[in-house]
């Protein structure tokens, strides 16, 4: 017990440091969580006002407009949280201009560092996220007559940590590969788009043909926003939530070990001098 609480306390100073760090930089924070959640919940949810309000339906693929602004309004959420990537996103930089050294003589992995610091990203984002709920994701159930599901909000928080990590081991295993490439950048521009479209912020996954949900449903991305979301409005009943949280794990556990023999393989090719 006592080698095990040696080994975390190094990650646990890295967290206690971020959320040290994201209080210091209040005003970043705001404007990079709570002004892009508020923009981009009001801008999707207008969009799909304006979908029904022009087709003159009141279903559209088998969805109701207030289970559609409450399925927006919580996925933008869910995605807010996870994301997040400042700093898997500066170990490409790092890796191309020598920064990295300063890793590699700490008692700590990298893979490690960073997750630990991108946890502590998204620990102020959750509590956020919490807040917006109860101040305006509740009034807003109410007003539309769509009630949030308490057993599908508790089934969704798993699912949405596991989604978090696998944005962080998507965006990490991306920058390592500046081990081998001078610029990375456009992967990560190509991986935002996706999870745009494929993690279902922008709608449903279930409002998509068939074939194309079938193969959004074999990707990590849902995890991200689509199945918790659907869990928290209720559109995915709360006891359904078990093999979503089996796959889930399933792909986390999978990338990191897809993370790590990535970077076990770059590390090899690795070299700086000076600084």
């Amino acid at each position: 017990m006592q080698h095990l609480r040696e080994y975390w306390k190094p990650y646990w100073g890295v967290v206690r440091a971020g959320l040290a760090n994201a209080v210091e930089y209040r005003t970043n924070f705001f404007i990079d969580t709570v002004a892009w959640l508020l923009v981009s919940g009001a801008v999707n949810m207008y969009l799909w006002f304006a979908v029904y309000e022009s087709s003159h339906e009141s279903v559209l693929a088998s969805i109701t407009l207030p289970q559609m602004l409450a399925y927006i309004a919580t996925a933008t959420l869910c995605a807010s949280i996870c994301r997040k990537g400042r700093f898997e996103r500066a170990t490409g930089e790092e890796i191309r201009s020598g920064e990295l050294n300063k890793y590699l003589v700490k008692p700590i992995t990298h893979i490690g560092y960073i997750l630990a610091a991108a946890t502590a990203e998204r620990i102020i984002s959750l509590q956020l996220t919490v807040i917006l709920v109860i101040v305006v994701g509740v009034p807003l159930a109410l007003a539309t007559g769509v009630s949030l599901s308490l057993s599908g909000c508790l089934a969704a928080f798993p699912i949405l940590l596991c989604g978090m990590m696998i944005h962080s081991l998507i965006a990490l295993t991306l920058s390592y590969l500046a081990f081998w490439l001078d610029e990375v950048w456009t992967f990560h521009v190509v991986k935002d788009i996706s999870f745009w479209f494929l993690s279902g912020q922008l709608l449903p996954l279930s409002a998509l043909p068939p074939d194309a949900f079938f193969i959004s449903s074999l990707l990590p991305f849902q995890y991200l926003a689509y199945v918790p979301a659907s869990l928290m409005v209720g559109t995915i009943p709360a006891s359904a939530a078990l093999p979503y949280f089996a796959g889930a794990l399933f792909w986390t556990l999978l990338l990191y070990g897809g993370t790590l023999l990535v970077w076990k393989r770059g590390i090899i090719r690795y070299s700086a001098f000076g600084g």
